[in-house]
């Protein structure tokens, strides 16, 4: 079946080599594009222009279907539902799997990207402005951490707006820690979570790990955690490099290596590369240093053994017989 002529998602752009840098936006793509719905995506809109002030919304003609929950039905309805081929028990496991994610990440989620004083004045807020249209951009982000505020509330029971001392982002650091874990072990070596089919608890993971995963916040505790689980790397760089190859947005350039590009670094990957590139100049710059030195040394050297014609020490005599043999 054929999405009505016109059909559009509209969502944030991305980053960090992602299609979006919002989790929202994030899982609406995946539902496109796991079920292969021939949809047009828009990356600069005005998220005023969705009814509820957020995206992603769906548009199709004068109709406008804002948020995760109506796009899905949206698709359910035209002949795309993403849990399709799953069994009636897997798809059982696949809400309860979701729901408990849900519970692990989504208040760490809120917290360091919105929440967290630093993080969000340092990072978020210029991601969310940048892909803002003017004048709204000088507020709306505020949104977000205003929602967060009471995610949190909810979720982990402290109040943003108190003073950091007061902030228990341990707790919800150690759960969603417990959760990765967890994440991992059921992952195993499997494709996806429930062998070798999609499914729409795959898509709510990878939306959340993939963002907390690639996003360069100050403050960060579970990006490295990730780092630790290579399945669930893997996992995120494959739906990453295979589904949204041409999605993938990154406003900083980087320039290839041998082993290939450095579009999916962490931070502090690329730190350690640029050290690593400062030491090879550095070493560079004394090799040709200890060459210079060493030419000098030989000429000097060379211009004393040659003041006696009889007088030889051998490199000369050298030299002419790999002449010869070159002849």
């Amino acid at each position: 079946m054929e999405m009505q002529l016109g059909a559009m998602l509209h969502v944030y752009k991305g980053e960090w080599g992602l299609p979006s840098i919002d989790f929202e936006c994030l899982r609406a793509l995946c539902l496109l594009r796991f079920t292969r719905c021939p949809m047009e995506v828009q990356t600069s809109s005005n998220p005023l222009r969705s009814g509820t002030g957020k995206l992603p919304y769906l548009q199709i003609g004068n109709d406008k279907f804002a948020g995760y929950r109506q796009i899905k039905r949206v698709l359910d309805r035209e002949g795309y539902p993403i849990d399709a081929h799953l069994s009636t028990k897997q798809k059982h496991l696949s809400t309860t799997y979701a729901n408990w994610v849900f519970t692990n990440l989504h208040a760490y989620y809120h917290y360091f990207l919105y929440g967290e004083p630093h993080n969000f004045d340092t990072t978020t807020r210029s991601l969310y402005a940048k892909r803002t249209p003017f004048p709204f951009n000088f507020y709306y982000p505020s949104s977000y951490q205003k929602e967060a505020c009471d995610v949190v509330q909810v979720m982990a029971g402290f109040d943003v707006n108190d003073k950091m001392d007061k902030h228990e982002g341990d707790y919800l650091v150690a759960n969603a820690k417990k959760c990765v874990n967890l994440l991992s072990r059921k992952l195993g070596r499997k494709v996806w979570f429930f062998g070798d089919t999609y499914s729409e608890f795959d898509a709510i993971v990878y939306s959340y790990l993939a963002i907390i995963f690639k996003i360069t916040l100050p403050n960060n505790p579970l990006q490295n955690h990730i780092k630790g689980c290579q399945n669930l790397v893997n996992f995120i760089n494959r739906i990453t490099r295979d589904i949204f190859r041409d999605e993938g947005y990154s406003s900083v350039k980087l320039t290839k290596t041998p082993s290939g590009t450095e579009a999916n670094l962490t931070p502090s990957e690329r730190k350690f590369l640029e050290s690593e590139f400062n030491t090879k100049v550095v070493a560079g710059v004394g090799a040709i240093a200890a060459m210079a030195a060493f030419a000098a040394w030989r000429g000097i050297y060379n211009q004393l053994t040659t003041r006696s014609s009889t007088d030889y020490d051998g490199i000369d005599y050298e030299d002419d017989e790999l002449e010869e043999g070159l002849d």
